[in-house]
């Protein structure tokens, strides 16, 4: 349960959900926005449309069903809840604070629906059972064609029209923009000579048409663009990619592919009736002629949802969908039965399959297929996503997880033949051609492919017109048991043996070993992704000031600061004190003659490589051992400049900068600050051959996850430095067990604002006016290694305060606290180079080891034989789940062993 005392914000909607306004009207709507949405940003620009502004906590976006589909931001207070759209595969909790969660494995839906036109209501609600399968594709589901399948990214639609006065229209138009029963003053656009009524005349561009309400009463899809992503594995080398546009008869040889997602009732969707007998109709004269045209279609009003769901720990369950809460942000070790996940462990990596999750205590027990045996096991050491292995985790050929899950297409390798990855590594393909990501406006005009397709499609509005024609075409869809395209089909369970049921096209269901699987690389997510980028939190921008001019030479020949900017401070050196470490960030750099660089010969030239003793022989002399050790505990040399880099410098292997004179002197500056200015838990190594590089070595702060943890970072400076950021590189020593901190990546990656590896407003990033090395070094230790590190993530600043948020935030710190645990065994058995001193000063001479055992030890006790309390409300990691424990006590074990021999 959360911690008492708390003031929590509630969560009550999230997108999708249906609700009914209080008051009056009661009208239903739609929840289009939330105010915890992670993408949520506040605009950067102003808008013009209310919806789009910034919501607070509290509000929601609501489309409503009714008056033609006003939309408003409203408090959640004046909604109440109708019903939630989960999908099969989604993740759901009962409730927010509940640390177990469950998948949802099936939906039932049942509807109520109202005629499409009319408004009259249908008797009864109505399931899937009681609805003609839909005939037409819509944007982004799947079609086959001969051994190939593609999905729908637009179409070309013919709609009829009934005007005001009675009269039918027919209106050709790229995208689907209209739905049947649709009505409007704003239906039909300025008529064009595109426009054609039900005879073949048509408005000309300067003709007229009534005033009033237009009512859509038929929507026909003529065109069909397919990106065609994947081919049979099995039968690739013989077959040619099909063609891009589809229409008129050739639509009768595309096979329509439907995942279980796709059959269940929406509200606002447009179904037929099996049995509509007895259900309201209208009827549309034919312009002037005894001919009607019926329109027997209705619209969901209203849904009913019922879920079944498999919790973590191995029971099922049918429930509400509205008895539930979408779970969005899982925790990184989260995993469910029938998971192939990876154990890990020091010794060695596993294929594993989940039997069942204890959430409480984070264990669970899984199936070793490769000794049959059942372990019971921490989460904290399962990789469900690929994440421990570099060649899944950052590698595009390779699966972006482990496994499969349920809603994945995939393709079914003949018995036998496997898909040629290592167990429980499952490749994912299919490529959207290049094509689809072309600009749809060239010149203000339509253009690409999009005006290709849109001539098509006005060329068979034009001839059906001129003909008369009604004729529809509709795509192949296969009968139950038929056979065809057994090669594709549907995850729709995972069992605890391994297998995998697939649902084929055709409604057979079979297993199959996970082996034998290729997941379909899905289009549409690939173009969401490319919109985004690869890397949705990285930031790839100028840092610092544009067109900064920040060195300039003096009369006496002497590069120093421009003060002219305005973003230089005076200081003098000798009133340069031990101060906070944050303090310094502000403080900006000085006009100080540098009198040590005033002889052109003593600076290496921009051609010259930098060698061994290149910079002046000042430099270092400013080695100095700690001077500042008032109200500190630590008296080790905090700056120093060794003679040679480190071999196992992460950037050792790269050029060395060529030096400029702004460089040098820049340099000089950064290292008297160091020398002076470090906080006592950070200590820095420059070198004299390699005067671009630095290596820090952060001791995380006290009550934080990461408290008497080694934390090291190396540093490369580049020939534009200070105009450009330094580079860091992060030894992360999790194992492949995740990411101790979310802005430091296990592949070395440092995200933070002020190293331009992520966006920030002009006071946060670079700046060679306003920026230095020590500011880059306390930033880390004060902005990074923080208290409550799940919160640095951007889209979780907000749920702080929720009891999302502390529910996450305390398993992510006992999973950083964990696996910092281990840092501390890594510098110790693998000391890092140019620090071995330090490093065993720190922990064994001065008895930090010893400390890090004691408390340790100590929350492990309290964990087991005591209860939460208030004071457990200050603490970054108050106590251990069992899970949390069992990897602990194996590090300990460790610790104590280095102890021991020391």
């Amino acid at each position: 349960m959360s911690p008492k005392g708390r003031n929590y914000i509630p969560t009550k909607f999230y997108q999708q959900d249906l609700v009914r306004r209080a008051g009056p009207n009661q009208s239903l709507g739609i929840v289009l926005r939330c105010w915890h949405d992670a993408e949520d940003v506040p605009p950067q620009t102003t808008l013009t449309d209310p919806m789009m502004r910034p919501l607070r906590p509290g509000e929601v976006g609501v489309s409503f069903l009714v008056d033609g589909g006003e939309r408003e931001i409203l408090p959640e207070s004046e909604l109440s809840l109708i019903d939630r759209s989960i999908q099969p595969g989604d993740f759901c909790k009962r409730s927010i604070d509940d640390v177990q969660s469950g998948v949802v494995t099936n939906v039932h839906v049942r509807g109520r629906m109202q005629h499409v036109i009319s408004g009259e209501s249908v008797e009864e609600w109505k399931t899937l059972d009681d609805l003609e399968a839909r005939l037409d594709a819509e944007i982004g589901e799947y079609v086959v064609y001969d051994d190939w399948i593609g999905q729908i990214v637009e179409l070309f639609d013919e709609s009829l029209i009934e005007t005001s006065n009675g009269k039918l229209m027919r209106l050709p138009e790229l995208s689907s923009r209209l739905s049947i029963g649709e009505k409007g003053n704003d239906i039909i656009p300025s008529p064009s000579a595109s426009m054609y009524n039900i005879f073949g005349s048509f408005f000309s561009a300067g003709g007229s048409r009534p005033d009033g309400v237009d009512t859509v009463i038929d929507v026909q899809h003529t065109v069909y663009a397919v990106a065609w992503l994947a081919v049979d594995p099995m039968t690739a080398e013989t077959k040619t990619r099909p063609q891009r546009f589809w229409a008129g008869k050739d639509i009768r040889k595309l096979t329509l592919i439907r995942g279980r997602s796709d059959l269940e009732m929406r509200v606002g969707d447009r179904v037929r009736l099996k049995d509509n007998s007895a259900a309201p109709f209208t009827r549309h004269r034919r312009d002037d002629t005894d001919a009607l045209l019926e329109v027997r279609l209705f619209v969901v009003t209203e849904t009913e949802t019922t879920l079944d769901v498999l919790w973590q720990d191995g029971t099922r369950e049918r429930v509400r969908s509205t008895e539930v809460i979408p779970y969005l942000n899982p925790d990184e070790y989260d995993c469910w039965p029938g998971d192939h996940v990876v154990w890990k462990n020091e010794e060695s990596r596993r294929h594993a399959i989940v039997q069942f999750v204890n959430a409480n205590d984070r264990t669970a027990k899984v199936l070793l297929p490769d000794s049959n045996t059942v372990e019971l096991v921490s989460v904290l050491e399962l990789d469900p996503h690929g994440a421990s292995d570099p060649s899944v985790a950052f590698s595009q050929s390779a699966s972006d997880g482990l496994g499969v899950c349920r809603g994945d297409f995939v393709f079914v390798h003949p018995d036998g033949v496997t898909n040629g990855f290592e167990k429980p590594v499952v490749p994912k393909i299919g490529e959207v051609e290049h094509w689809v990501r072309e600009n749809p406006i060239i010149d203000g005009q339509l253009g690409g492919w999009r005006k290709e397709m849109a001539d098509i499609g006005a060329a068979i509005a034009t001839q059906r017109a001129t003909e008369g024609s009604q004729e529809t075409f509709t795509m192949i869809h296969l009968a139950r048991g038929s056979g065809i395209s057994a090669w594709i089909g549907e995850v729709t369970e995972l069992k605890l043996d391994g297998s995998i049921e697939v649902t084929h096209p055709d409604s057979t269901v079979k297993f199959y070993a996970l082996e034998r699987l290729t997941k379909l690389y899905d289009g549409m997510e690939q173009i969401e992704n490319a919109f985004w980028g690869d890397d949705g939190d990285s930031f790839d921008g100028d840092s610092g000031d544009e067109g900064e001019q920040i060195w300039s030479m003096n009369e006496d020949g002497v590069w120093q600061p421009d003060l002219n900017g305005g973003d230089w401070e005076d200081y003098e050196d000798d009133e340069m004190q031990c101060v906070d470490s944050m303090d310094v960030v502000s403080d900006g750099w000085a006009d100080e003659p540098m009198d040590t660089f005033t002889h052109e010969s003593e600076i290496p030239t921009s051609e010259a490589p930098l060698a061994r003793n290149s910079f002046p022989p000042d430099l270092k002399d400013i080695n100095t051992a700690d001077e500042c050790t008032g109200g500190t505990t630590l008296t080790w040399t905090r700056f120093e400049i060794l003679s040679a880099a480190p071999h196992d410098h992460a950037f050792i292997s790269s050029p060395p900068a060529q030096p400029s004179k702004s460089f040098l002197s820049r340099l000089t500056k950064e290292y008297r600050v160091l020398s002076s200015s470090l906080p006592d838990t950070i200590i820095v190594r420059a070198y004299e051959d390699r005067a671009d590089l630095l290596r820090s070595l952060i001791i995380g702060p006290e009550n934080t996850p990461y408290e008497d943890a080694p934390m090291l970072i190396d540093w490369m400076l580049d020939s534009n430095f200070p105009h450009s950021p330094p580079i860091a590189h992060f030894h992360s020593w999790t194992n492949g067990n995740g990411r101790v901190n979310p802005n430091l990546y296990e592949e070395g990656k440092v995200c933070l604002s002020i190293l331009g590896t992520w966006s920030g407003d002009r006071d946060e990033i670079w700046s060679a006016a306003r920026s230095s090395l020590l500011q880059a070094f306390v930033s880390i230790q004060g902005l990074v290694l923080v208290k409550e590190p799940w919160f640095c993530e951007p889209a979780y600043e907000k749920l702080r305060g929720t009891e999302e948020g502390i529910v996450n935030s305390r398993l992510y710190n006992e999973k950083a606290y964990v696996l910092s645990r281990a840092f501390v065994r890594r510098a110790l058995e693998v000391p890092p180079g140019s620090l071995e001193s330090e490093i065993k000063w720190l922990y064994y001479d001065n008895h930090r080891l010893n400390k890090v055992l004691r408390d340790a030890r100590a929350l492990i006790a309290k964990s087991t034989t005591s209860h939460s309390d208030d004071a457990d409300q200050e603490l970054a990691v108050p106590r251990l789940t069992a899970g949390g424990i069992l990897t602990l006590e194996r590090t300990l074990s460790k610790l104590q062993f280095l102890l021991k021999d020391n």
